[in-house]
């Protein structure tokens, strides 16, 4: 099992709800989990309006309220 961390406010975990507990994979880098393992939807993603059956959404955040900062190109 991957480590984790504490959540920290603003962090969301897969299915959108608020983060309980992060866990810090190799895989996909910081996910968090709300500590509810019903997916919490009912139907659509909550981050990018797609089913996905189980899977992790490629739009997925941690932190969604964050913006990602454009690279420097110069």
């Amino acid at each position: 099992m991957a480590p984790t961390r504490p959540a920290q406010p603003g962090e969301a975990c897969t299915c959108g709800r608020p983060a309980v507990v992060v866990f810090l994979t190799q895989r996909w880098g910081e996910i968090g989990w709300c500590g509810v393992s019903d997916g919490g939807r009912n139907g659509a993603c909550n981050f990018c309006d797609a089913t996905h059956d189980g899977e992790r959404c490629p739009q997925y955040r941690l932190r969604p309220d964050r913006r990602e900062l454009p690279l420097d190109k110069t």
